[in-house]
């Protein structure tokens, strides 16, 4: 076992512990998925403008022609045709053009930003764990499911608790023999023994997890794939009940070869998306689950010349669950860019204060600092 694995195995233990329904909150209280698409996805291939001509001007070779309408301007990638049948059922929104004011091109920055919910100044805090602490939550109320802590998650208090995807990983080498004999064998030390026991019991708590992973997997049609894994674990998870669930996937900055990879992932997004939908109508919890999924900025609208497109400014918001059904925002403005880039029309903090005061109830301003216009996709 590798030292970072096992490492990762006894943070996993901790909230395998927590995930127990004892710990659990109300069966009807309600869950905040936050998906991030860590680079910055298309969101013009992602939703396409397919009346609009400008488009295919910007983008002779990379314009999509074949996507699949879900309204008189706007079609779906093709990719993405599990989310159509949702979009009609009335569970899906969309909200297009989003940004803030004076938006950064840095991957960096601009993921602290949307995290933070502050465009100006350091970002110290989250704005959901602004959130969380508002309402006085513990540390299992939310779940990051991922290796790199968010800033999202990041407050004044302890962190929240974390759990791998990569968490039943294991080693044959020299190091994992060495550990595994280590725990194999009982300790004279009182201490030393309730840590080997509780290292044994996190292993079998592991295989556990593998193996419900496994039936959820085939069951509800989640992908066998890494990305699949990572929705089948979120939609385990999503039985615990907390507050927040955060889930990061990266690969999404298309610089180069944009068509196959965007493609993919894309799939990925739509069939992960569409066996959580399945999972949580199954368990009675469709009502009680909001999914937003959000990339730290777009891509420009021109193609670049490898195949791809550079750091934009504004792009797609998703929302899946008890949502007004339909397309908000209005449609790009390709016919009045600004230096190259689609203007803002929504700014990200009106999302993220419709969904703290429609939603959980929550005054914004404790949160944001301000209100913010609502966009009307949450009743």
């Amino acid at each position: 076992m590798k030292r970072r694995n096992f490492l990762t195995l006894v943070v996993g233990a901790a909230v395998l512990t927590a995930l127990e329904p004892s710990f659990g909150r109300s069966s009807e209280a309600k869950t905040l998925l936050v998906i991030e698409l860590a680079g910055g996805n298309d969101g013009l291939n992602t939703f396409i403008p397919y009346k609009d001509s400008n488009y295919f001007k910007l983008r002779p070779s990379l314009g999509i022609k074949d996507g699949i309408p879900i309204s008189s301007t706007v079609a779906l990638h093709p990719a993405l045709k599990e989310l159509k049948p949702i979009l009609d059922s009335g569970r899906l929104a969309v909200v297009q053009n989003v940004s803030y004011p004076n938006p950064s091109l840095s991957h960096f920055r601009s993921k602290d930003i949307w995290q933070s919910g502050n465009p100006q100044g350091a970002a110290e805090t989250g704005w959901l764990a602004r959130y969380l602490e508002s309402v006085n939550a513990n540390t299992q109320d939310a779940i990051f499911l991922g290796e790199e802590y968010p800033l999202a998650l990041t407050g004044s208090r302890d962190r929240f608790l974390q759990l791998s995807p990569n968490l039943a990983v294991r080693s044959s080498g020299k190091f994992g023999q060495a550990i595994a004999a280590m725990y194999a064998t009982p300790q004279t030390s009182p201490l030393a023994e309730q840590v080997r026991r509780s290292v044994i019991e996190s292993e079998q708590a592991v295989k556990k997890l593998a193996q419900d992973l496994d039936r959820r997997v085939d069951n509800h049609g989640y992908a066998k794939t890494a990305i699949g894994r990572q929705f089948a674990l979120a939609g385990k998870v999503l039985e615990a009940n907390p507050k927040v669930l955060y889930l990061g996937i990266g690969g999404w900055d298309t610089h180069t070869g944009q068509a196959r990879r965007q493609q993919q992932l894309l799939e990925q997004l739509g069939l992960g998306l569409a066996a959580l939908n399945r999972d949580l109508i199954s368990r009675g919890m469709d009502k009680n689950v909001l999914i937003m999924v959000q990339s730290e900025f777009g891509r420009r609208p021109a193609q670049n010349g490898s195949g791809g497109t550079d750091h934009g400014t504004t792009g797609p918001v998703i929302l899946l669950g008890k949502v007004r059904s339909g397309l908000y925002g209005g449609n790009p403005a390709l016919d009045s860019l600004e230096k190259g880039n689609l203007p803002m029309k929504i700014d990200f903090r009106s999302v993220y204060s419709e969904i703290l005061s429609q939603w959980d109830r929550v005054d914004p301003k404790q949160v944001l600092a301000q209100d913010f216009a609502k966009v009307g996709f949450l009743a």
